[in-house]
């Protein structure tokens, strides 16, 4: 249930070769650093406002590290605006949360910045501006979308802060619980296993003619399950390695990728944004994660997405009996 939520700890894919930092103050204990994609990785103690970094601090500790231990703590996925004020600009930088906990959040923006010198942020919440200490934990660049994605930590808040936090959480699940139980093609689930999703989610954006994962491929940072919150979304085949035909366009509700999470095996089909799109995520460590914790829900999660895929696989072979 989404009253489990007690920290933030934003997604990424399992890696062999990520790299992994604990994010950490003498007055409040810091979530751990998920595992990270294979992107550009900037941690604690990097600088990198400009084009160069400085060398690697000599307390930052790399190799594998378990995903599942670092996703021990549920977040959900968020969409606000966020200013975030450091040493490295003379105003405020623009982001957007991706996800939220009580712990801290997951940002996007669109220029890196030194962790160390990360001060404070301001998250626009529906009711006031909300304006926390933090502190930055890492930092990767995502060349899928073009941003920098930050994982920071809320440093020492005051009780009436926490308190906002925690109904913004909170109401970012029921909502996004909702979602799924009313509107996707997961309305088989009940209301507290789509409560359950809803903790192992977060946002994603794309632009009108953006891939978002093409046929054929698998292992990379677009293996993951996606459900279409706003805008629509085009799956299309590759026939005779010349033509590129359109199978489906999908819109609000409906799932699609997952099947190198599920199966092992490369994408069936490719997948373009129409429009500007907002995905609701879960990656291969979240999936990972909802295996182990909750594998009733994984199992049903996984069921559901491979009848997706077969309906399609269905109309697929009708089409290419046409077009053969």
């Amino acid at each position: 249930m989404l009253n489990s939520i007690l920290h933030i700890s934003c997604d990424s894919a399992d890696h062999p070769n990520r790299i992994g930092e604990e994010c950490s103050s003498p007055t409040t204990a810091r979530p751990k650093q998920e595992a990270l994609r294979p992107f550009k990785t900037i941690t604690q103690g990097d600088s990198q406002p400009m084009s160069e970094a400085k060398p690697e601090d000599s307390n930052t500790r790399s190799g594998p590290v378990d995903p599942l231990e670092l996703r021990s703590n549920p977040r959900v996925g968020t969409d606000l605006p966020v200013e975030l004020y450091t040493g490295d600009f003379a105003g405020a930088l623009l982001g957007r949360s991706r996800d939220l906990g009580i712990g801290g959040a997951c940002i996007a923006t669109q220029s890196p910045f030194s962790l160390k010198s990360l001060q404070r942020i301001v998250i626009g919440l529906p009711s006031q501006n909300l304006t926390l200490d933090a502190i930055g934990c890492w930092q990767r660049e995502d060349p899928e979308e073009n941003i920098v994605l930050t994982g920071i930590s809320f440093d020492n808040p005051h009780a009436e802060q926490l308190e906002l936090v925690w109904d913004q959480v909170l109401d970012a699940g029921k909502k996004l619980a909702r979602f799924l139980y009313k509107r996707t093609a997961l309305h088989e689930l009940g209301l507290e296993e789509a409560m359950g999703l809803a903790q192992v989610t977060r946002f994603r954006t794309f632009a009108p003619g953006d891939m978002i994962y093409r046929q054929g491929t698998r292992g990379d940072a677009n293996d993951s399950i996606f459900l279409i919150t706003e805008g629509n979304v085009t799956l299309q085949l590759r026939i005779r390695d010349a033509i590129e035909q359109p199978l489906v366009q999908l819109s609000i509700g409906d799932l699609f990728g997952g099947l190198p999470l599920l199966a092992d095996i490369p994408h069936a089909e490719s997948a373009v944004a129409d429009s500007n799109v907002r995905l609701l995520e879960i990656d291969r460590a979240a999936f990972r994660q909802l295996r182990s914790m909750k594998p009733w829900l994984g199992h049903r999660l996984g069921v559901a997405l491979l009848r997706v895929h077969a309906t399609r696989m269905a109309d697929t072979l009708g089409l290419a009996s046409k077009i053969l």
